[in-house]
């Protein structure tokens, strides 16, 4: 009957924002208590994919970025609080317009 407790299944909460010159995507990731080894992110393009797992939760998620990256270039550092992931674009924003609000 003292099995091992089963993990919680969890879409982690995530936010992304670009630096004011629209060169670098940064990604902000909530994974309390995972260690680095237990980090899997596979980054394309336009989307990525996280799974991650802690002792009591499991994180799973693809996601797609506002924009196409350098997944090369992408530098990825956990503080067993919040995964920080900065990439820069491949292109700027050209074609981006702003919009205004009525």
């Amino acid at each position: 009957m003292g099995g091992p407790v089963p993990r919680i299944l969890k879409t982690p909460i995530i936010a992304m924002y670009h630096d004011d010159n629209h060169e670098n995507l940064t990604i902000e990731i909530e994974l309390p208590d995972v260690k680095n080894e237990n980090i899997t992110i596979l980054m394309h393009e336009n989307s990525f994919y996280l799974k991650a797992f802690s002792e009591s939760a499991e994180y799973i998620g693809s996601f797609f970025l506002d924009g196409p990256v350098d997944p090369d270039q992408a530098i990825a550092i956990n503080t067993t609080k919040m995964l920080t992931i900065n990439v820069p674009y491949k292109e700027e924003f050209d074609c981006a317009r702003n919009i205004p609000v009525l």
